[in-house]
C-alpha cells in the first residue's frame, strides 16, 4: 500500500515537473521546422515536343534559378511553335497553347522572384503557388493558381508578438485575395511560457469573381477567427491547439438562379453541375445571401523532418471545407452545390508531411465526413534517391464516392471533373544532360469567341531534352 502511495506521489511530481518545463522554458530559434515545400518547380533548359489534347507542339523552355543572397529568381520562358497553323492562326504560343494577348500570359514568364523564408520578419513571393496554405487552413489549404503568377506577403514582429500574411492569385487579373492576421497579446521577451504565447488571429479571403459564366452575382468571401496555443516552441519541433471558426457566404444560391439548356458540342464544362451542360443565369430577383459556418478544433505537430496535422470538424450543410484548395481554380463553380445537405456535418482531417530522408519528401492530406464526402491529397518528390533519376507526382480528388454510382476505389482512380493529376519524371543521360516526361491533367478557364468563360478538359503531355543545373 505505502508502495502505491510512493508511486502517486512520484508520478504527481513528474507531472507538475513535465508541466512547469512546458509553462516556462522559453524557446530557441535556431532551427526551423521544414516547410511545405514546393512539389512542381524546377531549372531547366532544353526542348522538345508537347502534344496538348491531341495537338503537337515543339517546345523550347528555359528556366533559369538565380540566387541573389536573400533574393531568389526563376524564370520560365517556354515557347511552343505550332508548325500547322494557317492564316492568322498564331504560330508562336505560350505555355498550354495560350496566345500572347494578356498580362497573365506575360507575368508567367516569371517563375517566381521571393525574398527571405515564410518564418522571417519579411517575406514575400511573386510567382506561382504549388500548396499555399493560410493561418491553419481552415478557409485556404493547399492552394494552386496553376501557373499564373500572384503573389505571397508576410510581415511579423522579430520576436513573433504579431504579424500578417496576405496573398493575391493572379497579378494580371486579380481575383482572389486576402490574408490572415494574428496577435499574441500576453507575450513578452522576458517571460515566454503557455499562456504569454496564447494566439489570436483573424482571416478573410474574397474571390471577386466566383463565377464568370453569371452577370453580376455577389462575390463568395470566408471570414475566419481563430485560437491558438502554441504548448510547445523549441528549436527542432512546435506543438499547437488550436481552433478555427468560419462563415462562408455564397455568391449564387441554387433557388436565385435558372438553369438554360444548351448543346455543347465537347465535353466542356459550362454550369455548375457536374453531370449536365447548361449555363446558370441569375434571376432579376435577389434573395437573400444565404451564409453558412464551420468549426475545426486541431494539433499541429511540426519538426525538421515532419508536418502533422489532425482536426476534427463540424460544419452546416452547404459549408465547404477547406474551399480554396489545389482544385478550387480549376473547378469553381462547378462545386457549389456540392455540399448541401440536409443536416450538420461531422467527420475528420489529416495531414503530414514527411521527408523520412534528404532525397524524399512525401506529402498525404485526407478528410472524410459523416454523409460520405471525401478530399484526398497525396504527393511525392524525390531527387537523389535513385542515381540519375527524378520523380515529381502531385493527385487531388475531392467528393469521392459521392455520386453513389460508382465505389469509392473506383471513383478515386478516375481522372474526372473532380481531380487534378500532374506527374514528372526526370533521367540524367550524361551529366548535366537530362531527360523530362511530363503529364498533367486538369481543368482550365478559356473563353469562347462569343466571350463566354466555360471550364474545359486540360490534357498535356510533353517530352524534352536538355540542360538542368543546380546551385
Amino acid at each position: 500500500m505505502k508502495k502505491n502511495i510512493g508511486l502517486k506521489h512520484f508520478y504527481k511530481l513528474l507531472y507538475v515537473s513535465v508541466l512547469y518545463t512546458l509553462l516556462t522554458v522559453p524557446p530557441l530559434y535556431a532551427q526551423t521546422p521544414i516547410e511545405e515545400d514546393d512539389f512542381l518547380t524546377s531549372g531547366f533548359y532544353g526542348g522538345g515536343l508537347s502534344f496538348i489534347d491531341g495537338s503537337a507542339y515543339a517546345r523550347v523552355q528555359l528556366q533559369p534559378d538565380i540566387p541573389l543572397g536573400k533574393f531568389g529568381l526563376g524564370l520560365d520562358l517556354v515557347f511552343l511553335f505550332n508548325p500547322y497553323a494557317e492564316g492568322d492562326e498564331p504560330r508562336f504560343l505560350a505555355e498550354d497553347g495560350e496566345t500572347w494577348d494578356s498580362a497573365s500570359t506575360w507575368l508567367r514568364l516569371i517563375r517566381y522572384i521571393r525574398y527571405a523564408q515564410p518564418y522571417d520578419p519579411f517575406y514575400f513571393r511573386l510567382g506561382e503557388f504549388d500548396y499555399l496554405t493560410i493561418g491553419h487552413g481552415s478557409i485556404m489549404s493547399g492552394y494552386s493558381n496553376h501557373d499564373r503568377r500572384g503573389l505571397h506577403l508576410n510581415v511579423r514582429e522579430s520576436d513573433g508578438k504579431y504579424g500578417v500574411e496576405t496573398m493575391l492569385n493572379d497579378l494580371g487579373n486579380p481575383r482572389i485575395f486576402g490574408g490572415r492576421g494574428f496577435v499574441r497579446p500576453l507575450l513578452r521577451p522576458e517571460n515566454n511560457n503557455l499562456f504569454t504565447r496564447f494566439e489570436l488571429g483573424a482571416t478573410y479571403i474574397t474571390d471577386i469573381d466566383p463565377d464568370s459564366t453569371v452577370e453580376g452575382e455577389d462575390p463568395f468571401q470566408a471570414v475566419g477567427a481563430d485560437i491558438g496555443f502554441p504548448i510547445i516552441e523549441r528549436s527542432s519541433f512546435r506543438l499547437d491547439l488550436y481552433n478555427d471558426f468560419a462563415v462562408q457566404t455564397a455568391p449564387l444560391a441554387p433557388e436565385s438562379a435558372v438553369m438554360e439548356d444548351s448543346t455543347p458540342e465537347d465535353d466542356t464544362l459550362q454550369s455548375d453541375e457536374t453531370d449536365t451542360d447548361s449555363t446558370m443565369v441569375a434571376e432579376e430577383e435577389t434573395s437573400e445571401t444565404e451564409i453558412t459556418w464551420g468549426n475545426a478544433t486541431g494539433i499541429g505537430f511540426a519538426a525538421n523532418s515532419i508536418i502533422f496535422k489532425f482536426e476534427y470538424r463540424i460544419f452546416s450543410d452547404g459549408y465547404i471545407p477547406s474551399v480554396f484548395d489545389y482544385t478550387y481554380e480549376l473547378g469553381m463553380p462547378l462545386f457549389w452545390g456540392y455540399d448541401k445537405g440536409d443536416e450538420a456535418r461531422r467527420g475528420f482531417f489529416s495531414q503530414i508531411i514527411f521527408k523520412p530522408i534528404p532525397q524524399l519528401q512525401l506529402l498525404g492530406a485526407f478528410e472524410n465526413y459523416n454523409d460520405n464526402t471525401s478530399k484526398l491529397y497525396i504527393g511525392a518528390k524525390e531527387s537523389g534517391l535513385i542515381p540519375r533519376f527524378q520523380f515529381r507526382a502531385f493527385y487531388t480528388k475531392r467528393n469521392i464516392g459521392e455520386d453513389g454510382e460508382t465505389g469509392f476505389f473506383t471513383d478515386l482512380v478516375e481522372l474526372d471533373d473532380k481531380s487534378a493529376f500532374n506527374i514528372e519524371i526526370r533521367y540524367e543521360v550524361v551529366p548535366p544532360i537530362q531527360t523530362i516526361m511530363v503529364y498533367e491533367y486538369r481543368f482550365r478557364r478559356v473563353e469562347t469567341e462569343e466571350g463566354r468563360s466555360q471550364f474545359e478538359p486540360f490534357r498535356n503531355t510533353s517530352v524534352s531534352v536538355g540542360y538542368s543545373h543546380d546551385y
